[in-house]
């Protein structure tokens, strides 16, 4: 078997992302720019974008608040990621096709079940829930899970990486804000050596 012809899983390549919208987003979403009162504003779909974390369950629990206020389904949204060095072809990586798409089937199912619980425990909590996994870059899959299901509202959780490391790598929550359509609640990590 071929090793450069070795892909797990084919991931979405960036150009796949819908144009910028030219609507302003919050005529888009029928917010009107007099919207002063807190009865003005209605959020039917949130979505929640987990990865897991400690922090995920703090983000949840800020979800759960508001669908709970606003008797709102949360699209709980788990984004499989697979590493960009398992779908590149290395002339010189030699591995076994089969070894790798073991681990990236049972690390896709371990997602899956985890994202189940979380979705079961907001059940008994009596939130109307819909969980989906998507493979695929986070960034990329959020905003456009979001457009599909057309969100009210985001929620999603930052972990506060320091200033090199967002140049370097970018930060999902920022990308996000500034690529939504819909609000975006941004629940922050805790600062370094709080308590």
């Amino acid at each position: 078997m071929d090793d450069l012809a070795c892909h797990p899983r084919s991931v979405m390549p960036q150009n796949e992302l819908p144009p910028p919208s030219s609507v302003d987003p919050a005529e888009s979403h029928g917010i009107s720019d007099g919207a002063t009162d807190e009865g003005d504003i209605s959020y039917d779909k949130i979505l929640v974008p987990i990865d897991f974390s400690e922090h995920s369950k703090r983000t949840v629990s800020y979800a759960i608040k508001t669908a709970s206020k606003y008797k709102a389904t949360i699209y709980l949204l788990h984004v499989f990621q697979i590493p960009d060095y398992v779908v590149t072809p290395y002339a010189r990586r030699r591995q076994n096709c089969a070894e790798m798409h073991s681990h990236v089937d049972t690390a896709e199912r371990e997602a899956r079940e985890t994202l189940q619980e979380y979705a079961e425990e907001l059940s008994k909590k009596g939130i109307k829930v819909q969980p989906h996994l998507r493979v695929g870059y986070p960034f990329d899959e959020i905003v456009l899970t979001a457009n599909h299901f057309n969100v009210d509202l985001i929620i999603i959780g930052s972990h506060g990486r320091g200033t090199i490391s967002r140049l370097l790598l970018g930060s999902t929550a920022e990308r996000v804000v500034e690529h939504a359509l819909c609000p975006v609640l941004v629940v922050k990590g805790p600062r370094p050596g709080a308590k």
